[in-house]
């Protein structure tokens, strides 16, 4: 039985079926809670004399027929016939994937973004395997002193308290290399399973390497270059390393940001290694098969790195490539030909792939706007970059009760169903009184946590509850809403509409501004009782405050917000956005879900008005937002809120969907690029 659980626990379905988890949590639920429900760490810690006794009892062993059930459902799931016309087999290099919250490789809402297309790609069927760094102490973890200032530790993770395992060689646990500088590094590969999907991650914490590089991947995004450099050296010319040496044969090769740059790179190496290709022939069937994400909005966000340090890391092997360093450099930089550029890995992934998208409908306008001087001479309204809009993986966020109403009212499936089938106006048949239960009760679970992780600080369940959680970047303004104290007081002592905050977010460690404005939060949450801070923000927190919030709040400087996922996941939930109009919400909002916070920012003049956003947003808060969730039935229920609930639910619970995303990525990406890697291929005189 220990072994059969251990299955279990090796396979990350059980990070969004609940039934999986339910098992865990069955066998003893007090671990389950003391090892941050950790599968791998519970079962060490239960033994096999534990698991007996435990799967003795009815409940336990009921609960783990459910979860087989579970299992044995995804795995023989007929997935939709996806057929790209070409043989397809997508590579998926991002630097952080957000799983689950005890395999610490991630950081925020790139990290989580990279996590829910691997689990949309398995529901899905669609041939793909992703390719991370699996980091000694990932990103560091929020503390507040008693200033209310933000630090951070770095708890060591032990690898084998984690889902994952050592991937196996010929003659034992396989090791590839990769260069850096005049020397190379060894790379462990270990495995972790997210249903259909496997997920490899690198590591060069291992005997085999001196000191200095076994460092390299112990934590995620160091601000200093030259590790940085190192990390995407691993990851870029590693994970295609990684690949071949695991005989799996990509077509297709998905840089999510730029720091996957060097798969370009090593995957002109390789074919020139493999084929009789000129440098240009490589370099044209390398880029028939890559796609590139950009998530950036700002240039100021990408990676830069200047020419000493690239020549030093990456001079021999360019050599070996083929590639004259300057070549390299101008691949880079904004102005060709300029050595005072550094190398900018935005302007290299978007150079070196045939398909380039944004995250948002308008992220894709203002990536073409920023990034133009890629294709001098084009006209911005042609540049080569598309968009894909992100979306949020569904079973992994929206909560089980609001699940439930959804498998009755609308399917078993709801989460694998086209917007436009009509089982979703089924959603109008939830009545007021079961939906307004349900959210109560997720209200309460949030007000409780709060209460427990909040310095003690008790809210009510009942109250107006408004949730921003997000990473403290300036742009962000979670301070926007405390620009007046005394209209923010009024707010939160108002007697019969009274308003209360949750907070969550975490600054970069060396971002000073965010830092500050993390500080102003704090120090306000510990004067007011109504305004709640939560320290240490991760995938628990996150899952319980979209799932719990009345409203979610996101006031970020417009055509700063490249997309935003947790407002979808908080809309699924029935959570309504207030928003400005940017991002996914641009196009997601609709006066039947939702708020827009009016901005007066243009592409052309995108300076913002804070003073006018803030009035805009008290009035909001003031006229519309809080009437609508006060003005009670004669049952004590906010019909007009409850409508805007469920109309949440099936427009961003559909359309705001990984499922979706995934598809758009599969049908205007994916399936074209195999096809043009095909044609290439059969291209005569190719060395082929």
């Amino acid at each position: 039985m220990l072994e059969e659980l251990k299955s279990l626990a090796l396979d990350l379905t059980w990070s969004w079926d609940n039934r999986i988890a339910d098992a865990f949590r069955a066998l003893d639920p007090v671990i389950w809670e003391e090892t941050a429900q950790n599968p791998i760490k519970m079962l060490t810690r239960l033994g096999d004399s534990g698991v007996a006794a435990a799967v003795a009892r009815p409940e336990v062993a009921a609960a783990i027929e459910l979860a087989r059930a579970a299992i044995r459902e995804h795995r023989d799931r007929r997935p939709p016939f996806l057929d790209a016309k070409a043989p397809l087999l997508i590579g998926y290099f991002s630097l952080e994937f957000g799983i689950a919250e005890c395999l610490p490789i991630y950081s925020g809402g790139l990290g989580i973004l990279a996590g829910d297309h691997l689990k949309a790609a398995s529901d899905l069927g669609v041939p793909l395997v992703g390719m991370g760094l699996l980091y000694r102490n990932g990103f560091g973890r929020q503390r507040i002193d008693e200033s209310g200032g933000q630090y951070e530790v770095y708890p060591e993770s032990r690898f084998e308290d984690l889902p994952v395992q050592r991937v196996q060689g010929q003659d034992g646990p396989l090791e590839i290399e990769a260069p850096m500088g005049d020397r190379v590094v060894k790379i462990a590969v270990w495995r972790a399973q997210v249903g259909r999907v496997p997920l490899f991650l690198l590591d060069t914490d291992i005997e085999a390497n001196p000191p200095e590089l076994r460092t390299v991947t112990d934590r995620l995004y160091t601000a200093e270059p030259d590790r940085r450099l190192r990390q995407e050296i691993v990851l870029g010319i590693g994970g295609v390393r990684a690949l071949r040496a695991m005989g799996i044969e990509a077509t297709v090769f998905h840089m999510n940001e730029g720091h996957g740059f060097l798969v370009a790179i090593e995957r002109i190496r390789e074919l020139r290694s493999r084929r009789q290709l000129t440098l240009e022939e490589a370099r044209l069937m390398a880029r028939a098969g890559i796609i590139f994400t950009t998530h950036t909005p700002v240039a100021a966000g990408s990676d830069y790195f200047d020419s000493g340090l690239v020549f030093e890391l990456l001079h021999s092997y360019l050599a070996e490539v083929g590639i004259a360093f300057d070549r390299f450099m101008d691949l880079g930089r904004k102005a060709p030909g300029d050595p005072r550029e550094p190398l900018c890995t935005t302007y290299v992934g978007l150079r070196m792939a045939d398909a380039s998208v944004g995250v948002s409908r308008l992220h894709g306008t203002v990536s073409r706007r920023l990034w133009k001087d890629a294709w001098p001479g084009l006209p911005e309204a042609q540049v080569p970059i598309g968009s894909v809009t992100n979306g949020a993986h569904m079973p992994s966020w929206v909560a089980p009760e609001i699940g439930a109403l959804l498998t009755r009212h609308v399917g078993p499936d709801w989460w694998d169903l086209e917007g436009a089938d009509p089982r979703w106006e089924n959603v109008s048949a939830i009545s007021d009184a079961e939906l307004w239960s349900v959210h109560i009760g997720l209200s309460r679970r949030l007000v409780e946590f709060a209460g427990r992780r909040g310095d003690g600080t008790t809210l009510d369940p009942e109250a107006l509850t408004i949730g921003f959680s997000r990473r403290f970047a300036p742009y962000k303004r979670a301070n926007l809403v405390l620009s007046d104290r005394p209209r923010l007081a009024r707010l939160l002592s108002a007697t019969e509409r009274p308003i209360q905050f949750i907070f969550a977010g975490k600054a970069h460690p060396a971002d000073q501004p965010g830092k500050a404005i993390l500080r102003e939060i704090v120090a306000l949450s510990r004067a007011e009782p109504k305004i709640v801070f939560l320290e240490d923000y991760d995938i628990e927190i996150a899952r319980l405050l979209v799932q719990g919030a009345d409203v979610w709040l996101n006031n970020p400087r417009r055509f700063l917000e490249a997309s935003g996922t947790s407002g979808m996941k908080a809309g699924a939930n029935g959570v309504l956005n207030l928003s400005v109009l940017d991002g996914w919400w641009d196009e997601g909002y609709r006066p039947t879900a939702g708020w827009s916070i009016p901005s007066g920012a243009t592409m052309d003049s995108p300076a913002t008005d804070d003073e006018a956003e803030a009035e805009a947003l008290y009035r909001l808060l003031e006229w519309e937002v809080a009437p609508c969730y006060y003005d009670r039935d004669a049952s004590g229920r906010p019909a007009r809120w409850l409508a805007l609930m469920r109309e949440s639910m099936r427009w961003v619970g559909t359309e705001f969907a990984a499922r979706r995303m995934v598809l758009d990525y599969f049908w205007e990406c994916y399936a074209p690029a195999a096809r043009r890697v095909e044609q290439v291929r059969l291209l005569p005189d190719w060395g082929g």
